[in-house]
């Protein structure tokens, strides 16, 4: 099924083999007003991914071409709020991480409701790295130092970080995007704001383990990886 490019962002996003019976689902869901995007290649879906950010990723591993493991860490590392679907054969796929899997034979209905369901956790108000969680409507951060409320900027600020996990941002840069001011010389709001949010949501603020400053740099939100010396996807169709 290709990409129609007057279709509505995909809210969905399949990464495997074309099957008919799936892609009648998918027809299904574009049809009720759901966005829907297909790749048969993980490399092609990973960037579609990155490029859409979509809130439910159906993988399909159950024709065997690929176990899914390095394509569903590369996803909890860099869109940590997504929902992944693991599609295998019976008995497989136990150690993938995700959200969710289901095992051969299943059927389409099965697959639906399952979906559904993603669909309805996947809130695109909440962001989740790590143990820290900001809703985005609420403002209400829950983390290493409990549930806190936000100011709005103090929300702001945290969701753009909390969007880019472990990417440094100067101040200048900060004071552009979030406050978007075209006047960032002066940091100082900045600075002050940081040292509210770490008081937040840090268990010792004068240490962040989470809200980091890169010394001559800037800052940044430091995300654990998911496992140690998790490997990098540079080949996501290698796996």
């Amino acid at each position: 099924m290709p990409r129609d490019t007057d279709a509505k962002p995909p809210q969905i996003i399949y990464i495997g083999r074309a099957d008919p019976a799936h892609d009648k689902l998918w027809q299904q869901f574009q049809a009720e007003g759901i966005g829907v995007g297909i790749a048969h290649t993980q490399r092609a879906g990973l960037q579609l991914a990155w490029d859409t950010k979509p809130l439910v990723v159906v993988i399909n591993t159950a024709n065997g071409a690929f176990t899914g493991e390095r394509l569903c860490r590369a996803l909890g590392r860099s869109l940590p709020h997504v929902q992944r679907l693991l599609l295998t054969e019976a008995n497989s796929g136990a150690k993938v991480p995700c959200e969710k899997r289901l095992a051969r034979p299943f059927t389409i209905a099965r697959l639906r409701e399952t979906v559904c369901k993603l669909l309805a956790a996947a809130d695109p108000h909440v962001l989740r790295v790590g143990a820290l969680q900001v809703n985005t409507a609420t403002r209400v951060v829950s983390g290493p130092n409990g549930t806190q409320h936000l100011t709005p900027k103090q929300c702001e600020l945290l969701s753009y970080l909390m969007r880019r996990p472990n990417q440094v941002f100067s101040r200048r840069q900060l004071m552009k995007d979030v406050w978007e001011t075209p006047y960032v010389e002066d940091t100082r709001t900045l600075d002050v704001h940081m040292r509210w949010l770490r008081e937040k949501v840090e268990l010792d603020p004068e240490r962040p383990a989470l809200l980091v400053t890169k010394r001559g740099v800037g800052y940044m939100l430091v995300m654990p990886a998911l496992e140690p010396e998790a490997e990098d996807l540079s080949d996501p169709e290698a796996d």
